[in-house]
This record gives C-alpha cells, structure tokens and sequence, in this order.
C-alpha cells in the first residue's frame, strides 16, 4: 500500500508494478543470457512479493485477496495476481463505458497514433518482460523472447495505427415492381461504427500477443476494451498496463482485470453494458460465454480448441510431415491453436513415418525451459500435465503403441 494514505500502489507513474529487484536467489539466473532484440535493455526482475494491482478507469486498484502465480518450470511462486470480484469486473465496465463515447468521438487518425505510440512504447518495453513472460507461461527462454515479447507485439499495434475507410457503398441494382414498391434501382451502403463495451477474455499460451490481436482493432475501431486474461499467466498483461498509460491512452478505455475464479469474468458476459465478447479458448467455457451472454444478446468472437489434422496421402513427402509435426513438440510444448493434434496417414506410410518420429523424438531436449538448448518445456500447470497423461494412459488403453517416453522426467516441473 502507499504511505500517503491514497489507494495507490508505489513505485511506479499511479500506481504501476514496480521494477524491484528480486527476493529470492533462485529466481535470479534467469537473467543471465544475452538477449537477440534491438532495443533489449535491462530485463526485468522478477520479484515473488511484488504488489500487483488491478487497471480500472485509468487506476491501479488494490484487491481484498490475490491468488499465486506459479512458474510452471520449476513450481516455485512468481507473484500474486490480484483477484478480482464482481464488484471489480463491474467498475471496469462502468469506467469503459464511460470513456466510450469520448474514444469513439476520437478522430481515427488520433486513435491511430495513441497506438503507433503504444508500439513504441512496447517496443523498448516489452522486451525486457521476458523473464517475468518465461516465468508464468513456462515457455522456453527462446520462445518467449522472440514469440511473447519480439517485435511481432509491437507490430500487432501498429498495423492498426493507420486509419482505414471502412464505410462502402453497395453497387445499385434493378428491382421490378412489387408489393414492396415500384420498379427502379436499389442501392446500400454499408457504415461500421463502434461496438461499444468489448471483453476481451485470453488463454494462457501466449498471454500479450493474444491481448493484443483483439486490443488493437478494438481500439482502432473506436471500442472500449476490458482485458481478462487467463489466470495462470496474468502479471505481464498488467505491465501492459503501464505501457497504455505511458502512451497517453484516456482512463477507462484499456482496462485490465484479473482473477482466479470464473465469477468476475462471468460478470462481465452476463452485464448488459458489455456489447462484445471476444475470447480465446477452450470450446467447453465458449459454450459457457454463449449461454451466460444469450440474455442479452451479446454478439461473441471465439477462437475455440479444435483437432488439426495433418492428412499424408500416398505420396506425401515424409520428411516434410515429419518436420511439421514435430516442430508443434518444440514449440511452446505443443500449446498452440495452429497445431496439428493428429495425423490421418495412408497405411503404406505409416511404418516409416512413426519410424522417423521416433527417432526425431528421441533428440528434442526436454528440460530446464531458461537453458537455450531446450526445446520442449514444460505446460502451464499441473492440470495440464495430468490431462495429457490421462490422454496417453487412454490411448494405451485402447490398443495403441507407445513407441517412446511414456514416463514422467525427473524434473520439478510440470513436464511429460
């Protein structure tokens, strides 16, 4: 809490995270690589008893209780998050539909350059979040320095900052006579406006790109954004915080609020001032969002799980196949929407194709996701991990082969 008896944390411009350094020895080797980005700077510490709190009409908020983020790499705790109520995801969305008409009022050339600030901005920022991004998201050093906090964040913005003329006018057409009317041309146009409130709810994998894939346009748009980000991984979506503030954004028209629990987002589905949901995730809570937001009609955005298939005929080129499928091994554990889950093989393939995988298998380091030679780390939480046993146990169980692994490595982590 601050000393000057407000209700804002210190350290920070009002209220932001501080740059702290760290409390605990073991957390501090992971700064000790050399970073690959042109603007890397000095890596953020990461300090396990840091104050974090929620972003609400352009205040950092202070919670009654907060919830443990833990670093799926090593078990040990990252921070703690706070956790939100109904009563914070409901001044949230008071505070955005406040900013609204003022930020669609905005010209879309000034809207434009608040975000082409925000890529600035994010581009020296960002980079130095990769330890506290590595730490939550138990993503390789690798992956989460070039995929969570490369330049690709930034770029989200910025391919946004130049205002488009979205307004068309539909080519007439001849209509003859008719109870309608008489006979004569028929012409549209087309006007996009503002949604007005968006929730923007994410999944864990790739916690800021994800914001920002739907921050951007809504807020190029015109939109008033509420982020909720996925409980496991919360702390660096409320750096960006930090970074709105920095660019000049008006209060309430980035909000960020976290929780452990489904009652806060819940809210936020079910408010009749939230005119959007966009959410990434899993098909099971897109069916939750669907039924919670189906009284108030609201209009829904969803990006669900789903089962890729890679297909090989009879004449596919194994090689290439094998390359496609082991790369989703080595990328981020497998936890990614692109990923093909399963392969659809002809039979006069199949032998030199699980041959080769095998063997492939057989040379992708599992370990220490901070090492540079790691390429397969752990999943984000111990329910993860449990799921993906369960779903090899299953397979044993109905008559597949295991050809290699099969036992959990000795490592503190949440690895398979």
């Amino acid at each position: 809490m601050a000393t000057d008896g407000s209700d804002r944390a210190g350290g920070g411009p009002h209220g932001a995270p501080r740059y702290a350094r760290p409390q605990d020895d073991d957390l501090t080797d992971r700064q000790e690589f050399s970073g690959g980005h042109e603007h890397m700077g000095d890596v953020r510490t990461i300090d396990p008893q840091e104050e974090w709190r929620l972003f609400i009409g352009g205040e950092w908020t202070a919670t009654a209780s907060t919830y443990e983020v833990v670093d799926p790499n090593t078990t040990r705790v990252v921070g703690h998050a706070p956790d939100g109520t109904v009563a914070d995801a409901e001044a949230a969305i008071a505070a955005a539909k406040a900013a609204l008409p003022g930020w669609a009022a905005t010209p879309p050339a000034e809207r434009g350059a608040m975000l082409r600030r925000l890529a600035d901005v994010l581009r020296t920022q960002a980079p130095t979040w990769s330890a506290l991004v590595q730490a939550e998201t138990g993503a390789t050093i690798n992956v989460a320095e070039t995929m969570q906090v490369g330049p690709n964040l930034a770029d989200r913005y910025a391919q946004y900052a130049i205002p488009r003329n979205l307004d068309r006018a539909e080519m007439p057409i001849t209509q003859g006579p008719s109870a309608l009317g008489p006979a004569g041309l028929v012409g549209a146009a087309v006007y996009r406006r503002p949604v007005g409130v968006v929730a923007c709810i994410t999944s864990y994998n790739f916690p800021l790109v994800n914001v920002a894939g739907k921050l951007a346009p809504a807020l190029a748009m015109g939109n008033t954004c509420i982020i909720k980000p996925a409980p496991q991984d919360p702390l660096a979506v409320l750096l960006l915080g930090r970074a709105v503030e920095e660019a000049g954004f008006p209060p309430g028209v980035v909000n960020i609020l976290t929780s452990a629990g489904v009652e806060a987002p819940s809210a936020l589905i079910a408010s009749p001032d939230v005119n959007m949901v966009s959410f990434t995730g899993s098909s099971s809570v897109g069916a939750r969002i669907m039924a919670d937001g189906a009284s108030t009609m609201t209009r829904v955005l969803m990006e669900l799980g789903g089962k890729g298939a890679l297909v090989m005929t009879d004449d596919a080129d194994v090689g290439k196949a094998v390359g496609a499928i082991a790369s989703v091994w080595g990328f981020h554990s497998g936890q990614i929407c692109t990923a093909p889950t399963r392969v659809i093989c002809h039979r006069s393939k199949v032998d030199e194709l699980v041959g080769s995988l095998t063997a492939v298998a057989g040379m992708l380091k599992v370990g220490d996701a901070t090492e540079r030679d790691t390429l397969v780390g752990p999943l984000v939480s111990e329910q993860q991990r449990d799921n993906v046993e369960a779903f090899v146990r299953g397979g044993v169980d109905a008559g597949a082969t295991l050809v290699c692994g099969g036992e959990r490595p000795d490592l503190p982590g949440y690895f398979v």
